[in-house]
């Protein structure tokens, strides 16, 4: 008996975590639409229309975080959205990662919210 329920606690125990990290796309796609809203609300730095219109892809980073001292680092997890061919709307959300290094004279850090969009005139 005894060794039954510390097999039970054993198995909770190491499926709690991969119950948790199946959860963390969910809530940053959640985190991506409210980021997205909160920008275009804000009528004095939201995204101007015209881009929008123009817009091949966009791009969206929840918390894309930085940080610098002689070497740089920044790294963040988010979504992208492309306009479909037919121009019926946008594709589904897909999943991309921001990774990227820099050597130089600089000192800091930070943690933003990242929006881009790619267009080609």
């Amino acid at each position: 008996m005894k060794l039954i329920i510390a097999t039970t606690v054993a198995t909770t125990l190491a499926i709690v975590p991969l119950l948790a990290a199946d959860k963390e796309p969910a809530k940053r796609l959640g985190e991506s639409a409210t980021m997205l809203s909160e920008i275009m609300a804000t009528p004095d730095k939201s995204i101007p229309q015209e881009l929008l219109e123009k817009a091949h892809c966009i791009v969206i980073v929840p918390d894309l975080k930085t940080g610098a001292f002689v070497f740089g680092a920044k790294y963040g997890k988010g979504f992208l959205s492309c306009r479909q061919k037919s121009g019926s709307g946008w594709s589904a959300p897909g999943t991309v990662r921001v990774e990227g290094g820099s050597v130089g004279f600089q000192i800091g850090g930070s943690s933003t919210d990242s929006f881009g969009s790619s267009a080609v005139s």
